[in-house]
């Protein structure tokens, strides 16, 4: 194809945008016909053009014609129609009187649960079109906003009225007998009967289930984020997980329920954590029908704790020992930056320290990777930005998010409120804010702590920026140490990313420049050095040709090998939007699978 290489790009671009798999260009890989050799082939059905669609470029490669090339799409979302319906509320019929004699109660006999204690522990039994059913209505504040009906004729069809996001069963409460230590959590309304029923008469119990059952989507061998929605029970019931010492995790045996309760480990603190086992059997509603209620007793009672990080066999890690031989080292969170990607990647469970001048783009750059991150992988972050009101910071949002300008001044197009009204559901949906502008002092403590509660609300990336704002009597090399340390071990604990921006010691010029700032050259301590897994420096350059990039990103740590290596690559910031973009050329991405 004899055309200007510019040409060229802006030709693919023009037939990948038209292609219903990339219409929009969604971020992935496809596989679509080549605009410049398809028609010159026999087999017109072939797809020989792979495309890889990042946040602000693609990569292409034709396999047949041998054409290839990078496009910086600069792109922007179609904001028509993007308003959110408003939802009514749901209006939940008249419950039903339960009939405790007829076919749903015989079928429950039949799985060894009384239905006087299902009625007790607040389950329906009724009929619908004639056929017998079981109803669990989910409360909130005594008032049902939410119904989940079940067959109850040997077919497991389920459907909703409402939709809840509390837990479901009321305890049954007898003064003569002892209570259970903890709260029990099943995966299913049955598997709570089947408890509640194995305990009556012997013990009382805090026993409920989940209202939407166990994940099935998983990334990186995690809860995919697009299955957030089935945890917001745990936000709404914080005050009921928060009084807890102990909770019994009572999740099926296969694979859905170890993730299940995995992630509830993880987000309820997996210190207090306890799985039960149910031998060779799957759930407590299963057991209790083949070896009776003494059985099911046993199994809550002798649950074993989560593993921590504490004094554990390998017995504790065959799960994740095994991944590792059967699927190699995680291939951890792309920056949205293919060039950077070259250098390092993102992973979960660890901490990033990030450095440079004051103003040379460390709070702007981290803005425009969480947001990659998030419209890349959607996952949560929580911010602790202490030279940001929320507000402010979440325009800056908004215009790495659109791509234009939040303030009318005149620098260039600003978005449309329906575009500031999108970026704002977006923020809405990723972001949590901490704010400290009351009197409340931002100790590492309280840091901390606020960040637990946005673990419970589902998020997996903590930023903290910058250091010198945490309060603390005094600031010496032991104290870095200790915050660094209870990073750390949060990060593990929770298997959260975070980001830390801490500023360089006050500088010795060299010929009148600044000196590059290094892991040695923060304030404070070697530990920042010491006990980082990746250490970066943001710094601007000279922009005499901003096409080669008027800012660097330099990678001075990466601790492990697999998860990237020292380096630096150029970046072009643009002030007016607040995004960083890479610097123009054709760019071999050594990561895309170039077979689809």
């Amino acid at each position: 194809m004899q055309i200007q290489e510019r040409e060229k790009r802006e030709f693919f671009l023009a037939h990948i945008e038209k292609q219903p798999p990339t219409q929009g260009l969604p971020i992935g890989q496809f596989k679509i016909s080549c605009p410049d050799c398809q028609s010159q082939r026999k087999n017109k059905a072939d797809r020989p053009l792979s495309v890889k669609i990042e946040s602000d470029r693609l990569v292409f490669h034709c396999h047949h014609c041998g054409e290839r090339g990078s496009v910086f799409t600069n792109k922007t979302i179609n904001f028509n129609n993007l308003e959110r319906p408003v939802k009514a509320a749901p209006n939940i019929k008249n419950i039903p009187p339960n009939h405790l004699s007829g076919q749903a109660a015989d079928w429950l006999k039949q799985r060894g649960i009384d239905p006087v204690i299902a009625d007790k522990a607040g389950a329906i039994l009724n009929q619908k079109n004639n056929k017998p059913v079981i109803g669990f209505p989910y409360l909130t504040d005594g008032n049902v906003d939410a119904v989940k009906w079940r067959s109850a004729n040997g077919a497991k069809t389920f459907w909703w009225e409402g939709k809840a996001s509390r837990l479901w069963g009321q305890q049954i409460f007898d003064p003569d007998l002892p209570i259970l230590d903890g709260i029990i959590i099943t995966e299913g309304e049955l598997d709570c009967l089947a408890v509640q029923n194995a305990f009556a008469g012997h013990m009382n119990i805090q026993c409920y289930s989940v209202p939407n059952g166990a994940p099935s989507k998983i990334s990186e061998n995690r809860v995919a984020p697009e299955e957030e929605g089935r945890f917001k029970f745990i936000w709404e019931e914080r005050d009921k997980f928060k009084s807890q010492t102990k909770i019994i995790l009572a999740t099926d045996a296969d694979k859905c329920g170890d993730l299940l309760a995995a992630e509830l480990s993880r987000r309820l603190n997996a210190g207090r954590c306890t799985r039960v086992s149910y031998g060779t059997h799957k759930d407590a509603n299963e057991l209790l029908m083949a070896d009776g209620s003494e059985a099911v007793r046993e199994s809550i009672i002798n649950a074993t704790p989560m593993p921590l990080h504490g004094l554990n066999d390998i017995s504790s890690y065959h799960e994740e020992f095994q991944r590792l031989y059967d699927q190699g080292v995680p291939r951890g969170i792309s920056t949205g930056y293919t060039s950077v990607d070259k250098l390092f990647k993102l992973t979960t469970s660890s901490l990033v320290v990030i450095s440079g001048w004051p103003s040379e783009g460390k709070s702007a750059w981290l803005d425009s990777l969480i947001v990659n991150v998030g419209r890349s992988t959607g996952l949560k972050t929580c911010f602790c930005s202490f030279e940001k009101p929320p507000a402010m910071h979440s325009a800056l949002l908004s215009q790495v998010l659109i791509g234009k300008s939040f303030f009318s001044d005149g620098s260039g197009p600003r978005m449309t409120q329906s575009e500031k009204d999108w970026a704002a559901s977006w923020i809405k949906d990723h972001i949590l804010f901490q704010d400290y502008r009351s009197d409340e002092l931002p100790t590492i403590e309280k840091i901390l702590e606020k960040a637990e509660g946005a673990v419970m609300r589902g998020c997996r990336i903590l930023v903290i920026d910058p250091f010198n704002f945490i309060h603390a009597k005094s600031i010496d090399t032991d104290f870095i140490s200790s915050v660094l340390t209870k990073i750390q071990l949060f990060c593990r604990h929770y298997d959260v990313l975070c980001l830390f921006v801490s500023h360089p010691a006050k500088p010795s010029y060299r010929d009148g420049k600044r000196p590059l700032v290094g892991g040695l050259d923060v304030a404070g301590s070697m530990h920042w050095f010491s006990k980082c897994d990746v250490g970066l420096t943001i710094r601007k350059i000279d922009d005499e040709r901003p096409e080669d990039g008027n800012c660097e990103l330099i990678a001075w740590k990466v601790r492990w090998g697999w998860c990237g290596k020292t380096g630096k690559v150029s970046l072009i910031f643009d002030p007016r939007t607040g995004r960083y973009s890479e610097v123009q050329g054709d760019i071999e991405d050594e990561d895309f699978d170039w077979s689809l």
